[in-house]
């Protein structure tokens, strides 16, 4: 008999010890699978592409990815690709490449570094939702070369002691077609060199923005060729080099006004 009560206590104590060590294993590698798992799920020309960053071919293709992206690279390459993003760009990069490329994106979300959105050399196509940075960390978009036509939701930074944003739409070279939503909280948009469109919603409604044509025969208006408002924030306008035609009214009036237009007959 005491040998059985022994294997009895034994065969108890091997299973509460299995139990235990189930138990910790079933709980320690979940956090690290998950912690480990690829955040976007996407497919280049209908084949899914492997965790990580994401490259299509020499020719025209077709990248979609269906959730949030973090902390990847989806490069197009050569040809006209087409490239669309369901989810936010969390940390992550947008690249056309060469071509006439569209880029369609979510919100541009950075957390722990940069996100944005480039159309590379060719004439883009580029559309995405906010545009919001911090101090710290960008969220950008650049049309790059070519005449590019870019739509974006509002280019903000976030509130804080200088509301000093890390939001800001780039034309950058030729002749550009750029429509936002409102400018402020230190958001910034510059049309570049070239004879650039751009039409905000709004500039500076709470605190600062800016919108700048640069070098060029620029228009700077409303939303459908209506009068922009700036203000009653620090909004700025601000034509550049070249012959500009302005379309601006001011939020506010008298010794209230604090918007400013500079380099617009």
């Amino acid at each position: 008999m005491p040998r059985a009560h022994q294997a009895v206590r034994l065969s108890l104590h091997a299973v509460a010890a299995s139990v235990v060590m189930a138990a910790s294993l079933a709980a320690a590698p979940t956090t690290a699978v998950a912690d480990g798992l690829p955040s976007q799920w996407c497919t280049v020309n209908g084949v899914e592409a492997p965790p990580g960053n994401v490259y299509g071919t020499e020719g025209a293709d077709t990248i979609l990815c269906e959730n949030d992206v973090k902390n990847v690279i989806i490069y197009g390459g050569k040809g006209n690709d087409n490239i669309r993003v369901k989810g936010m760009l969390i940390d992550s990069q947008v690249l056309g490449g060469d071509g006439d490329d569209t880029l369609q994106v979510n919100n541009l979300a950075p957390q722990n570094d940069d996100s944005s959105v480039r159309g590379g050399a060719g004439n883009d196509t580029i559309i995405t939702a906010l545009v919001v940075g911090t101090a710290e960390h960008g969220a950008a978009v650049y049309g790059d070369h070519g005449n590019d036509k870019i739509t974006t939701g509002s280019v903000m930074g976030q509130p804080g002691p200088y509301e000093r944003g890390g939001g800001q739409v780039f034309g950058n070279d030729d002749d550009d077609f750029i429509t936002t939503g409102t400018v402020d909280l230190g958001g910034r948009v510059l049309g570049g060199s070239g004879d650039d469109t751009v039409e905000p919603r709004a500039v500076g409604t709470e605190s600062a923005g800016i919108v700048l044509g640069g070098p060029g025969n620029d228009r700077i208006r409303g939303l459908a060729d209506t009068a922009v408002t700036i203000g009653p924030g620090y909004g700025q306008v601000d034509g550049g080099l070249g012959t500009d035609a302005c379309k601006v009214k001011h939020a506010s009036t008298g010794d209230r006004v604090r918007s400013s237009v500079a380099n617009c007959p």
